[in-house]
């Protein structure tokens, strides 16, 4: 079961936005999701649901204006995250200067309590000066929420028909309220400006009580930096406790377990960037000692090594990395990941392939790209992938170029690419979307044999539900960039909980009733630039009910597997059952298979 199995990828409150002509569209918004050693997900949705911005972004192909504006995507890979550095004389050295520069700034640590009290002087003199915290929040949200009312009705105005007499009204009414809005904002605005402004002229005006905060900071700022000074020894010049120095000693192992596979540029900018880092760590008093604490600090430059153990024998250092995929920014931290560790399979073959680079070639540019191997050993693997994927004759068909291939061919060589790093994990992206139907089951039939031989996670993007039941063992379901329901492929086929899911399930063609209409599922998905109340899938839900529209539903634990977000789950919901359509579902499509054979 995958519930047993080790988790590649973790992802907690994942959010995602993107910057569009000035406006913030928020595509994914609070996603927490495991990725399982060798499973097989499928995440499911409407065209626009998130699913593949959710899949970008744990590979690290957000588009440009996109961005992780909350939570953290933990990879789990031991052959990337285990670390090894040889202490070389040089690399000796160097853990010296580290080791030296975190001792030096430990001894802020022991003013760290009066800096504090400095800085929250500081803190209540600039408030004195302007608004107070409470003020500032309640000034912000309410022009928060005049701002937000603004750009809903703009939202809706883009919406109507001009030339229908009815909307044109509407639109009359809506500009009306914008015009209304817009003014209450602005009047707010130079409200707040204007208390400001009195604020600060009446502190100034206030001579004695400038001298005598001057006065208090200054003798806070004089007694840290009295607390830090300490009389030097000949062993222990900072006067730093023994448990201090095994921290530190620690600490700077981590630091050349960190910058140690870049450039020597690279680290000396790092160390540059850490050095005033942990400075500022110690001067208000963190926790070095926590190993969350310093993974904040580590992120002002690259992701932090665990230091693990040293090795006598082979004079290593050994550490383990943590990977949080939604702090990785440089291009060469990616090249770890993407196409090594996490591959993607497109949905259309013609535009993942170049037209005018040999087939061969393709496949080996990668495999040169991320494995250290000759250029014989390249050509061997591509052969051997090649075949793996069902290339007849690899041989002869190695220096074909791709419109030489049929699709269901070409898409046979997208795979072998993305496989050709032996990756943890291939998302397939709509891989059959542009196949006739016998090519699609060849495919589908392809990506599970390799999948069993190769033993790589498998994380399908689809909107054809038909598809996840024959490859899938869990199912995520997405709805305006949330994951509303999740479960094992029985579970949400037979034991549906989530209207919407319900809905996806209602609109599959049913084989015993032929001649009815389809379902379709009424309105339109929430826009993504608005703020969404409630539960997103409310308007469109004949289940809906009163507190749907005001309060967003928890996500409810149905079983060990199976989750769904929907106020239906809560004990206190009246009971109601899923549409008449999809009960009964497994003995629908046994009967439906009973009839394709008579």
């Amino acid at each position: 079961m995958a519930e047993e199995n080790k988790v590649l990828l973790s992802l907690k409150d994942v959010e995602v936005k993107f910057n569009v002509r000035g406006r913030i569209l928020t595509a994914i918004r609070r996603v927490s999701l495991d990725i399982y050693e060798h499973e097989s997900l499928a995440i499911v949705g409407e065209s626009g649901s998130g699913k593949s911005v959710l899949t970008k972004t744990f590979a690290g192909m957000l588009d440009s204006n996109g961005f992780i504006s909350n939570g953290t995507i933990i990879f789990s890979d031991d052959d990337i995250s285990r670390t090894d550095i040889e202490l070389t004389p040089e690399n000796k050295k160097l853990l010296e200067q580290l080791t030296a520069m975190v001792n030096k700034h430990s001894r802020l640590e022991r003013g760290a309590a009066s800096y504090n009290a400095y800085l929250a002087k500081k803190e209540e003199i600039t408030h004195a000066q302007t608004l107070t915290l409470d003020e500032e929040a309640d000034y912000s949200a309410r022009i928060k929420k005049l701002s937000d009312r603004i750009v809903d009705l703009k939202n809706y105005t883009q919406i109507l028909d001009r030339k229908n007499a009815e909307d044109q009204a509407q639109l009359l009414k809506y500009n009306e309220e914008i015009q209304q809005l817009t003014a209450e904002r602005d009047a707010l605005s130079a409200e707040m400006e204007s208390v400001k402004k009195s604020r600060m002229e009446s502190y100034k005006a206030d001579a004695a009580r400038v001298a005598a905060d001057k006065e208090a900071l200054d003798a806070l700022l004089a007694k840290s930096k009295a607390e830090v000074e300490t009389a030097d020894e000949p062993n222990n010049p900072e006067g730093l406790s023994d448990e201090v120095i095994a921290r530190n000693d620690v600490i700077a192992k981590e630091i050349l377990l960190s910058i140690g596979r870049y450039s020597e540029r690279e680290k000396a900018k790092f160390i540059k960037d850490l050095d005033k880092a942990f400075e500022e760590a110690c001067r208000i008093g963190l926790d070095l000692s926590d190993p969350e604490v310093r993974n904040k600090i580590f992120d002002v430059a690259t992701f932090r090594v665990e230091y693990r153990s040293y090795e006598e024998e082979t004079n290593k250092l050994h550490g383990y990395a943590i990977i949080d995929c939604a702090k990785v920014k440089r291009a060469e931290d990616w090249q770890l990941i993407r196409g090594r560790r996490i591959a993607t399979v497109f949905q259309d073959p013609m535009t993942s392939l170049n037209p005018v680079i040999t087939i061969g070639k393709q496949i080996m540019t990668v495999i040169l790209k991320h494995q250290n191997v000759s250029q014989e050993e390249a050509k061997a693997r591509t052969l051997d992938i090649m075949a793996k994927v069902g290339i007849p004759e690899p041989e002869k068909r190695f220096d074909d170029y791709p419109f030489q291939y049929s699709g269901g061919m070409r898409q046979r060589i997208v795979i072998a690419i993305a496989l050709s790093c032996q990756p943890k994990i291939l998302i397939c992206d709509e891989p059959t979307t542009a196949l006739d139907v016998t090519i699609q089951a060849q495919i589908l039939q392809l990506i599970k044999d390799l999948q069993r031989d190769l033993g790589f996670t498998v994380v399908y993007i689809t909107h054809d539900l038909g598809v996840v039941a024959n490859v899938a063992e869990r199912v995520a379901v997405l709805y305006a960039g949330q994951i509303v329901e999740i479960g094992t492929v029985e579970e949400i086929f037979y034991e549906p909980r989530h209207p919407y899911t319900w809905a996806l399930l209602s609109s599959l063609p049913q084989l015993h009733d032929r001649g009815t209409d389809l379902f379709s599922i009424p309105g339109t998905p929430p826009s993504l630039y608005n703020k969404i109340v409630g539960d997103a899938f409310a308007p469109r839900n004949s289940y809906a009910m009163a507190i749907d529209l005001k309060e967003e539903p928890p996500m409810f634990k149905l079983s060990e597997t199976h989750y769904a977000k929907t106020w239906l789950c809560d004990p206190r919901a009246p009971k109601i059952d899923p549409p008449a359509t999809i009960q009964n579902l497994h003995e629908k499509m046994v009967r439906s298979y009973v009839d394709i054979e008579k």
